[in-house]
């Protein structure tokens, strides 16, 4: 728990090391758990607000730690809500690779070593934290682990006896222990080079440093820009394909040649189209929309999916259109004509001479005598089976 405290403390300060451990395990969750709830935009959004939150707070202390200003506080941090929304909006598997971008960011701060340590009174730091929160749980933890490491063993005195109140050490062993308890990681640091500062004033000074590390962000981000494009376009692209075979389909359809006309008892009259598929053509009322139904488009009046007989299977059409013609007569009126597959032409032909009435787009049609005149037509006779 009290651990847990110390991630959100706003007085305390935080070494490198503890730095470096809080922002690698922020990345790394926040990864696993932003893709494990892609598409759900506000669990993310709550995911990217508290891990924001722990990772400001850390750099706080970081910069705190290091005595540098406070506004450093504000770019590393605002770069990871961009590119974590960024992440989250997109979608894209190519995006997290913006996440370098930040880390750079923050990898800066780790190059700052902590002011304390170089202090003649060094910060006491228990799990690299060092502040309000009461941590000595966890030193007492790393004591004990030390006094294992240096475990004082009985000595015998005198006639074999043990004397457990007055143990004694080898001069030896004295040695090793006073220099293990007066021996101080700071001092130890003083007398190191510190590395990250070496490296970030390497950086400075080596312009060639600088040019490799911005090549790298911007191949970063012109990799994952063009992933997105390809992206963008291969979704794109079957939908345009499905588009032009629609309005291919409608356009080879528009020009379907009527041919072989042949009336019928009911006031409806049968024609055969280039490809050998039955029109069925009647006159009724005036209607809006010149295209009834469509089977590519799946779309227009549900009584025209199909035409029902009195008895059997129905049989689907292609496409139901209006047309409107002229007379002198009865003057303007329509005419339907109910297109069929090729597929279907026997079938239907047979239902036509064999059944007694059908219905199609709402009118119904009686087929008294149909079989007579489909026999004494040529182009229909050869699909009537006896």
């Amino acid at each position: 728990m009290q651990f847990l405290k110390s991630l959100f403390c706003l007085q305390g300060f935080d070494n490198r090391t503890r730095f470096f451990g809080i922002c690698s395990a922020v990345y790394v969750i926040f990864i696993m758990l932003i893709s494990a709830f892609t598409g759900k935009a506000f669990i993310s959004l709550t995911i990217l607000a508290f891990f924001t939150l722990i990772l400001a707070l850390a750099s706080l202390r970081r910069l705190k730690d290091a005595k540098l200003n406070r506004n450093w506080l504000f770019v590393p941090n605002l770069l990871f809500i961009l590119t974590a929304l960024t992440i989250i909006f997109s979608e894209q598997n190519s995006s997290y690779y913006l996440l370098i971008i930040p880390a750079f960011c923050f990898a800066v701060l780790l190059t700052y070593p902590s002011v304390g340590m170089k202090n003649s009174s060094p910060k006491n730091y228990i799990l690299g934290y060092f502040g309000p929160v009461d941590m000595t749980e966890y030193q007492q933890i790393a004591h004990q682990g030390k006094k294992a490491k240096f475990r004082i063993e009985p000595t015998l005195v005198g006639d074999n006896s043990v004397n457990l109140n007055s143990q004694s050490l080898s001069s030896d062993e004295q040695v090793v222990w006073q220099s293990h308890e007066t021996t101080s990681p700071y001092n130890k640091s003083e007398q190191q080079i510190d590395l990250g500062e070496v490296i970030r004033l390497k950086l400075i000074k080596n312009r060639k440093a600088q040019l490799v590390i911005a090549i790298i962000l911007t191949t970063t981000l012109v990799s994952v820009c063009t992933s997105w494009l390809m992206d963008y376009l291969s979704d794109n692209e079957p939908v345009q394909t499905i588009q032009e075979s629609v309005k291919s389909i409608e356009t080879t359809q528009d020009v379907i040649e009527r041919k072989h006309p042949l009336a019928m008892p009911d006031n409806f009259s049968l024609l055969l189209s280039q490809h050998q598929g039955i029109i069925i053509n009647w006159q009724a009322d005036e209607v809006t929309s010149p295209l009834l139904w469509s089977q590519s488009s799946a779309q227009g009046d549900e009584s025209c999916q199909q035409i029902s007989f009195n008895k059997g299977n129905p049989i689907r059409t292609l496409m139901v259109q209006v047309e409107n013609s002229t007379t002198v007569t009865s003057g303007v009126y329509n005419n339907y004509f109910a297109s069929f597959s090729p597929l279907d032409s026997k079938a239907l032909i047979q239902a036509l001479a064999f059944r007694g009435s059908f219905s199609l787009c709402g009118y119904n049609f009686s087929l008294k005598g149909s079989q007579a005149a489909l026999g004494q037509n040529k182009h229909y006779a050869d699909w009537v089976e006896y």
